[in-house]
């Protein structure tokens, strides 16, 4: 694909040109096209400009983008205080073809990571402190409300914070049981030296 300079890619999604495309900006609202919406163009060419297509405010970027034809699923927004909000994705749904939806997701604390899952699965989160917790996405309730909070996931001391997280998968850890909890919010262990290197957050 074409890049200006200092330009990257975002995310790849793999859809149909049916799907609707939501845009999650910095400034926790949400923007939807029809993927058929948008002209078709060679890889050679930059494409559209987002913020200029969806009417973005200025300052306002995309933070997290998603594909669906179907609203199947759940949001799960990871946050810096240690919360984790489980939104049903159908609250996304609107009966009128509406372009901008506010308050798409809670501004009570930053915004470290967002996912789309249409089924249960396994997440590491790593605290400022460099300790790491595997969570169960069944652990969190799921919410209609687009701005919940979330509930307490991982237990922080004072002025540590959620850094990263990121999908598991099998084999990522050598001990995963090690980080494994079976409550929330728990605090997590400190990464053993047998465990991916990659994981480790600078």
């Amino acid at each position: 694909h074409k890049f200006k300079e200092g330009d990257s890619l975002f995310c790849t999604i793999e859809s149909t040109n049916r799907a609707d495309i939501l845009v999650f900006t910095n400034m926790h609202q949400c923007y939807k096209m029809r993927a058929y919406e948008f002209p078709d163009t060679k890889i050679s060419l930059l494409g559209e400009f987002l913020p200029q297509v969806m009417g973005m405010q200025e300052g306002e970027h995309p933070v997290f983008m998603t594909a669906t034809t179907d609203y199947k699923g759940w949001l799960l927004a990871f946050f810096k205080n240690g919360k984790t909000a489980k939104i049903e994705l159908e609250s996304y749904a609107t009966k009128l073809n509406r372009k901008k939806l506010i308050n798409a997701y809670s501004d009570k604390s930053e915004l470290v990571a967002m996912f789309h899952i249409t089924s249960d699965r396994e997440f590491l989160l790593t605290a400022s402190n460099q300790r790491t917790l595997l969570v169960d996405s069944r652990m969190i309730s799921p919410k209609t409300t687009k701005n919940t909070a979330g509930v307490n996931t991982l237990t922080l001391k004072s002025k540590n914070y959620l850094l990263d997280v990121k999908e598991y998968h099998e084999g990522d850890l050598v001990r995963p049981d090690h980080y494994r909890t079976k409550n929330i919010p728990a605090a997590g262990s400190f990464l053993k030296d047998e465990d991916s290197p990659q994981l480790r957050i600078e």
